[in-house]
């Protein structure tokens, strides 16, 4: 089977056709052109014998016409196939030489011409040129190249074998291409991938186009000129392809579903699914159907989607007037299915919403209109909160994700309705990545929706008319403000010397230090655990050594802003209730751990005193440190996969200082004291080994205060530079200061109330008296302290 006759009938005819194809209709014509001229000219002479050659020359361009449009251009696959020539599609063996030898590196040279192999070139922004330098010309390597061509034909469901086919092969078979791809981060399955969407695309570009029943079908249902003006005719667009591809559908057995309802006389369906989950596609998949025909009972239906916005601003009070004569021209034309989308806003809830139902109820319930709406199902519970019984009038359709498969095809699916619509390519990898980021940074919301929305944000960012993995990264890391392709030289500078720059503004805490950035250097370079948060830690230590002070480091350091962290009190929730005030999601319930990593999901979540939090809130964490999310009342998750989650306790404090004090490391003391706590049920142990790291935090020294004084004039002086004023400390000055902010029960914390005493009283005063003018330094010695004591 894997034997090429290149001198078959079939093989002639399509090197013939490959031939003809560029001249044949200008060959053609020219030919009943200078039949009609000789024809023409032989009249004016008076040639009478002219006229005949014209004709024969006529009759020769036709012949040539018909004959290539009736066999040569249409060579089907012959079955049973004796071998490969009856299996190849004509244009790809009409390319193939027969004086010359067949090797890979000239079968891929034949691939790349054609358009199935262009197509999987292009999507996968493969080098045409570096690809066949790595093709051997081995000759007999061609027999594994073609029973892979064939297998990878037959998994795309394709009847022939056409150069994508041959391409993949030639990609999947080879060593040297394996390495290749390798190295541009493509695999086999991707490949494979790829043909099949190519596949797809093929089938669906030569299948027959369907009748949508012509202008007769409007003149038999009546005209519907204020449904045109106040919606959008979803029929007329896909009839026009302005309406993008719903050849791929995300909910083939819903759609069945809903076609079901409509044909049994059910006048109104209620489409209920998180955002994202494809209701729209699915009613624009249903106008689709509806329009060839094949369900009778609703032949040549069409499908209007009502605009809200368009009729709020026109409707001043007379809304009521204006929905009575939409709702009547559907019902008056007797083909017409009204679409809300986002339903919510013509049932009165949200921004710019109004209210239908009352006009709305008794249509339905009398089965005047046929009507789809698409709700949340937050959006549907609202409604059948607010009025049971239209709630009632509404079947229900739940739409739920769809599988991972039928997802990139959509995605796919979307990415040619961008390349027809901005003229550009979107690449397999620009596909492949908007779903991974979709569904790392959109928790939110629900598959397709939201991979489509990130393909479409990307488009801003494509390079040379190529839309590329990095530009959907592009599209994350501008809307989001966090790094999400591979670290550069300056950001791979910055976490390879993370613990430098944290101990700009910290001060010791070494170990902590390193076990953090070690956890945020594991992150950024992809090898952790996506499904978990970026780093989760349990910090314990005495009061004021620096907990809190690492966490708004590395909200600063790694995510850029100190404000970018959310920091909950745990102390506050000893009651069993209080779960509700962390899972709350609605605006009465005020600023909650849910909203805010919603608001904020880039950042330092620090939970300080979590010991004391009640046992169900312990619970939670335990999900959180697992799954990298929570889950609100309604049921929605809200992610923490990208956020820094940070514990922090004084259990085991004293024992810490202690143990210190008495010369012992803290690397030795970490187990013991951990299985102490557990042992006093301080903490459970499944919570403890849900944490990358437990860090112990010591006591600070009077040296390693000092030059906490000094971050804290820093500071001050940060402020300062406003008047152009700068303070310094002399020697005696700074360990006056220290003496009077040490205290070993509470760390650095007494240092700012200190500073602010001693040196910030000092230095206001001579701002007010004037000793202090701008351009001037303040040099304050332990005299000058001595009023601020």
């Amino acid at each position: 089977m894997n034997q090429l006759n290149l001198r078959s009938l079939r093989a002639r005819k399509a090197r013939l056709a490959a031939s003809l194809r560029p001249y044949v209709y200008q060959v053609s014509l020219s030919l009943v052109l200078v039949g009609m001229a000789v024809a023409a000219w032989g009249g004016w002479s008076g040639l009478n014998r002219l006229p005949f050659a014209a004709a024969a020359l006529a009759l020769l361009g036709l012949m040539l016409v018909f004959w290539y449009r009736l066999d040569l251009s249409q060579l089907p696959p012959r079955t049973p196939a004796a071998s490969l020539d009856d299996i190849l599609e004509d244009t790809l063996l009409g390319a193939l030489r027969k004086n010359a030898p067949l090797t890979p590196a000239s079968a891929w040279q034949a691939a790349c011409k054609l358009w199935p192999g262009r197509f999987l070139i292009n999507h996968l922004l493969i080098n045409e040129a570096e690809v066949g330098q790595l093709l051997d010309g081995a000759a007999e390597d061609m027999a594994v190249v073609w029973d892979s061509a064939r297998q990878l034909a037959e998994k795309t469901s394709a009847a022939e074998v056409d150069a994508g086919a041959l391409a993949a092969a030639l990609l999947t078979t080879s060593e040297a291409a394996k390495k290749y791809l390798a190295a541009h981060n493509l695999n086999a399955g991707e490949i494979t991938e790829t043909l099949d969407w190519q596949a797809r695309l093929k089938r669906w570009l030569h299948q027959l186009r369907p009748y949508f029943g012509g202008i007769g079908r409007d003149w038999a249902a009546g005209f519907t000129p204020e449904l045109d003006h106040f919606g959008v005719n979803v029929s007329r667009a896909i009839e026009s392809g302005r309406a993008g591809h719903y050849h791929t559908l995300a909910h083939a057995d819903i759609l069945d579903s809903v076609v079901h309802n409509l044909s049994q006389g059910s006048g109104a369906l209620a489409l209920v699914g998180e955002a994202g989950a494809g209701k729209t596609s699915l009613a624009y998949a249903l106008a689709q159907r509806l329009l060839e025909g094949r369900d009778e009972s609703l032949l040549y239906y069409q499908l209007i989607e009502l605009n809200a916005a368009q009729i709020i601003s026109a409707s001043g009070k007379e809304l009521e007037k204006i929905a009575m004569t939409l709702f009547g021209e559907a019902a008056h034309a007797s083909n017409v299915i009204i679409f809300l989308d986002d339903a919510r806003l013509f049932f009165g809830q949200g921004t710019g919403a109004f209210d239908i139902g009352q006009v709305l109820m008794p249509l339905l319930q009398n089965r005047v209109i046929k009507i789809i709406a698409a709700f949340t199902p937050n959006e549907f519970q609202s409604l059948k909160a607010a009025n049971e019984a239209l709630a009632a009038d509404f079947a229900i359709i739940a739409v739920k994700e769809p599988s991972t498969g039928v997802i990139m095809d959509i995605l796919e699916d979307t990415a040619l309705t961008l390349e027809q619509r901005d003229g550009l390519l979107v690449s397999f990898q620009a596909v492949r990545e908007a779903y991974r980021l979709s569904g790392q940074y959109s928790q939110e919301a629900s598959y397709p929706g939201k991979a489509i929305s990130l393909l479409e944000q990307a488009v801003p960012y494509v390079q040379n008319q190529v839309m590329s993995a990095e530009s959907v990264q592009s599209a994350v890391e501008k809307t989001r403000g966090i790094k999400v392709s591979k670290a550069e030289a300056p950001e791979a500078d910055m976490l390879l010397h993370l613990e430098e720059r944290i101990h700009q503004r910290m001060i010791n805490q070494e170990r902590a230090v390193k076990v953090v950035s070690a956890a945020l250097r594991r992150g950024r370079a992809g090898v952790a655990n996506p499904n978990r948060p970026v780093g989760s830690f349990l910090f314990l230590g005495p009061t004021g050594v620096g907990k809190t002070e690492l966490a708004r480091s590395l909200a600063a350091t790694y995510f850029g802003d100190p404000r970018r962290m959310i920091r909950l009190d745990m102390s506050e929730y000893q009651e069993p209730n209080d779960t509700r005030r962390l899972l709350a999601h609605d605006a009465g319930a005020g600023q909650t751990l849910l909203t805010s990593i919603r608001e904020q999901p880039f950042s330092v979540v620090l939970l300080d005193e979590v010991e004391k939090a009640h046992p169900n809130i312990l619970n939670l964490l335990l999900q959180l440190l697992d799954e990298g999310q929570l889950t609100d009342e309604s049921g929605k998750p809200a992610s923490f996969k990208n956020a820094i989650v940070i514990c922090t306790s004084n259990a085991g404090s004293a024992e810490i200082s202690q143990q210190v004090a008495a010369g012992s490391s803290l690397a030795n003391l970490e187990r013991p004291l951990i299985d102490k706590l557990i042992a006093q049920e301080m903490f459970k142990a499944e919570l403890i080994n849900r944490f990358d790291e437990i860090v112990l935090f010591r006591p600070l020294d009077e040296s390693e205060l000092a030059r906490v004084a000094m971050l804290m004039i820093d500071e001050l002086n940060r402020n300062l530079a406003k008047q152009n004023v700068k303070v310094q400390l002399t020697k005696e000055a700074l360990v006056k200061v220290v003496q009077a902010g040490y205290d070993p029960r509470f760390g650095a914390r007494p240092m700012r109330r200190t500073i602010q005493k001693l040196v910030e009283d000092s230095v206001a005063s001579r701002i007010l008296s004037g000793q202090a003018k701008p351009g001037s330094t303040v040099t304050l010695d332990a005299s000058d302290l001595q009023d601020g004591l």
